[in-house]
């Protein structure tokens, strides 16, 4: 396995790894050229892309991980972790003061902990649905 940061990934093996996680493959969105991430870091076993991360931050004050995924074949397999210790070892060289997260289940909570974060009160609304 080895680990790409801030390269291009193609756009069909992104949508491949979201909908392997139970996600929107959001193609059209991925396409977009407005689509502009502070940091990305992909996983990949021979060719393939098996884990992702991204991040978008205004550079000063904030980064929100947005999307942390691993094909479930390869989870629980330290690829998640290392993931996240590589995007947050990134922020910190760069001087952000906070990182966020907002993750989709009570059983998510310990992974993050691990890392540092706590709970708090967030609230989110989806303005329209995509394939």
């Amino acid at each position: 396995m080895y680990y790409i940061i801030n390269e291009k990934v193609d756009v069909c093996s992104l949508s491949d790894l979201r909908q392997s996680v139970g996600w929107n493959r959001m193609e059209n969105e991925l396409k977009n050229p407005k689509l502009q991430d502070f940091i990305t870091i992909a996983c990949y076993e021979n060719l393939k892309l098996i884990g992702y991360v991204s991040v978008v931050s205004n550079g000063v004050l904030d980064a929100y991980i947005q999307d942390l995924m691993v094909r479930p074949d390869y989870q629980n397999k330290g690829i998640g972790t290392e993931l996240m210790n590589k995007t947050i070892s990134y922020i910190k060289k760069k001087e952000i003061y906070m990182i966020s997260v907002i993750y989709g289940g009570e059983e998510l909570r310990s992974f993050y902990e691990k890392f540092g974060f706590y709970t708090m009160l967030c609230g989110q609304i989806e303005t329209y649905k995509s394939e």
